[in-house]
């Protein structure tokens, strides 16, 4: 068995905590010059935004392994089983095709063309942080497919998922949405009352 790859993006990980940490420096802000009063109306707002700055760039990652292709998007996960994966697509993000429709992640984008030309630089592998460029995130899973394939694990994968109606599983993910419409209320309650 293979250890599972996980695929986020590294700047959307810098780009969380500064905003969590602007979010801290307003709420203190609000706190030193209105007190809990102030705070009570308009603290929801800079807690809010950060929570939509993680959901948008922290939260969204690409996972391969021997199962399939889970794919976590700001508000939504899907994982697609080997058996209903079709191929991939990088044109302008990561797309994965399924038997049941595509799934396009949010956590892989194409690569720039600058990137592009200096990953072709011979030793350019190596200094790479593992990033989740849609081309990177592609080759592992084009890589794992054909891995678990060559072993026969996959021999009439599609013709079994057909017969017994498997597909990608979707879902909501309920803590992430109930979290940011808690805090986008809160928001609105607290501005309309103050």
């Amino acid at each position: 068995m293979n250890p599972e790859r996980h695929f986020s993006s590294p700047s959307g990980r810098v780009l969380t905590v500064a905003a969590a940490l602007v979010a801290l420096v307003v709420l203190v802000g609000v706190a030193a010059d209105g007190g809990v009063h102030a705070l009570a109306h308009v603290g929801a707002i800079p807690v809010l935004a950060a929570a939509v700055v993680w959901a948008l760039y922290w939260r969204p990652e690409v996972v391969v392994s021997d199962g399939g292709v889970t794919v976590a998007n700001p508000l939504r996960t899907t994982h697609v089983p080997w058996p209903t994966f079709v191929g991939v697509d990088t044109r302008w993000s990561l797309v994965v095709r399924t038997t049941d429709g595509e799934v396009t992640a949010w956590a892989a984008p194409r690569a720039s063309g600058t990137a592009r030309r200096v990953g072709r630089r011979p030793g350019a592998e190596e200094r790479t942080v593992r990033g989740a460029s849609a081309e990177t995130v592609a080759l592992e899973i084009t890589g794992r497919h054909a891995t678990l394939a060559a072993a026969g694990h996959l021999e009439g994968a599609h013709e079994i998922a057909a017969a017994h109606g498997m597909r990608p599983a979707r879902r909501w993910d309920v803590p992430v949405v109930s979290t940011l419409g808690a805090l986008a209320v809160l928001a609105v309650l607290g501005l309309a009352l103050a």
